[in-house]
């Protein structure tokens, strides 16, 4: 989920908006797919009869739901999915989204949609590796526990994706005949050794058109794994604007997948708490010049008059989920409601062009905090 697409769901407007979570399996074999099958259709039973109990006439919750259960129907689909499901509903319109996160088993009526539980996406506790290797250029997407390789078709995967051989007697410095048809000749070792490298920075340029075009809009970091040279070269030719400045300065042909994720959060989580301290430094500053609020109730009507030009909030406490089964919740009924108010103070922010990060405690143990434009 990109910035955009959060922001298409931050309004609020007549009719029911739902907004469904629930874990899946990465790799679904037909047990686990099932299974995910079954929590879905539980969650969607469980929303309906809730809707229907709260005065919605059934058949117009049958319509609202329409596309959850359609999706429940697609067989392919539960082969394919992430480590949590999420889907957007109001009438007339839904979207739905496999994301990298452990997402509770919820779902949530209310004027707004419900952005908690994927609210750590902005966060960017994720993150994308590029392996840049001549052999076999990898795209992962990982988390502090899991990675998994990424499908990018734009990208090539080896070099010989982009240079073509000229026959079985040429040697790897001879490689002259590109994807766009030029071609030529070069003798002398140091002449092949250059060429050579003329054409895996080549190579690399495809690689990072293509990874751009995929990254396009987003912020996920990227963490480049290879050797130092490539390394340096590969950031001259990208334009992806979040690519961190630590890499993986290793041949990564010889690491698996697991060594590259812990290598990678290394790097992450350092990043993350330099950040956390910023963001709380920025925070206390800001609350001694009287430009700060802490608490459900100021940071709401904060961000309902378009004050807050970043909001803290914690990633635990609010929509947990249920115990062994689905949980329905109906946001805001009255003003007790914590996680709701947090929720809508996030709609709010975004709403209005401000932003929203994740830490892991706020002071006073507060649910939401907001440093304010004025």
């Amino acid at each position: 989920m990109s910035r955009a697409e959060f922001e298409e769901l931050v309004g609020e407007g007549d009719g029911t908006r739902v907004s469904l979570f629930a874990p899946t399996h990465r790799v679904s074999d037909g047990k686990r797919g099932e299974e995910d099958r079954l929590r879905w259709k539980n969650l969607i039973t469980a929303v309906e009869h809730t809707l229907a109990s709260d005065g919605l006439e059934r058949s117009e919750a049958r319509d609202l739901l329409a596309p959850a259960w359609e999706l429940h129907g697609d067989n392919m689909a539960w082969s394919h999915m992430a480590d949590g499901l999420a889907m957007f509903l109001r009438k007339g319109w839904h979207a739905t989204y496999r994301v990298p996160l452990a997402l509770p088993e919820l779902a949530a009526a209310g004027p707004g949609f419900i952005l908690g539980p994927v609210l750590p996406l902005l966060t960017d506790r994720n993150y994308v590796v590029l392996t840049l290797s001549q052999r076999k250029v990898r795209v992962l997407r990982g988390s502090r526990d899991q990675i998994g390789e990424l499908e990018m078709p734009s990208v090539p995967r080896a070099f010989e994706d982009v240079f073509e051989p000229d026959g079985p007697q040429e040697t790897v410095g001879s490689r002259m005949h590109t994807a766009g048809g030029q071609g030529g000749a070069v003798h002398g070792s140091s002449s092949q050794d250059n060429v050579h490298k003329e054409d895996v920075v080549e190579f690399f340029r495809e690689v990072a058109r293509g990874v751009d075009e995929h990254l396009a809009g987003r912020s996920i970091p990227m963490i480049l794994a290879g050797l130092p040279e490539w390394v340096a070269v590969y950031r001259d030719l990208t334009s992806y604007p979040h690519v961190l400045d630590g890499a993986i300065e290793h041949n990564p042909d010889d690491m698996r997948d697991e060594e590259l994720r812990g290598a990678a959060w290394k790097l992450v989580e350092a990043r993350l708490d330099k950040e956390c301290e910023q963001l709380l430094d920025r925070f206390h500053e800001a609350q001694a010049h009287g430009r700060a609020a802490l608490g459900a109730d100021p940071v709401l009507t904060a961000a309902n008059e378009g004050r807050v030009d970043t909001l803290l909030m914690t990633a635990d406490g609010c929509y947990a989920g249920g115990n062994g089964g689905p949980e329905v919740v109906l946001p805001l009924r009255d003003r007790e409601d914590l996680c709701g108010q947090a929720d809508a103070a996030a709609r709010a922010t975004l709403r209005n062009g401000g932003s929203v990060r994740i830490l892991a405690e706020l002071p006073r143990h507060a649910p939401v905090a907001a440093v304010l434009r004025y």
